[in-house]
């Protein structure tokens, strides 16, 4: 039993989610999450670009996005951090893809 104990508790710590990037904005917060550990690269830098602008066009409900940069981070687990800017303002709005093309959805918070 004790064993059996120790064995769901590893599972549940090893299945915790890492913070890959969080953006906070307007009483909100978006935390890019993932509980991946290792991922295979399968899409090129061009295709991962297009995957991002898709999926920010649509979550952000804006069609004027332009890609204003990209970042490859190495921690916690490799992705690519995409900066959109929205035409005719400074303001940044970000998606994150995994090297294997997944978008990590953002969690919304609502700050108190």
């Amino acid at each position: 039993m004790r064993g059996i104990l120790i064995l769901l508790l590893l599972i549940v710590c090893s299945a915790k989610a890492e913070v890959l990037f969080h953006d906070s904005r307007h009483g909100y917060t978006y935390r890019f999450e993932s509980n991946q550990k290792s991922i295979e690269v399968t899409i090129t830098r061009q295709e991962m670009v297009v995957l991002a602008l898709n999926w920010a066009t649509k979550f952000y409900w804006d069609e004027s996005l332009e890609v204003g940069g990209l970042e490859f981070e190495f921690e916690p687990l490799q992705f690519w951090l995409v900066t959109f800017k929205k035409a005719g303002t400074d303001e940044a709005l970000y998606a994150v893809v995994l090297p294997d093309g997944k978008i990590v959805e953002p969690l919304e918070e609502q700050r108190m």
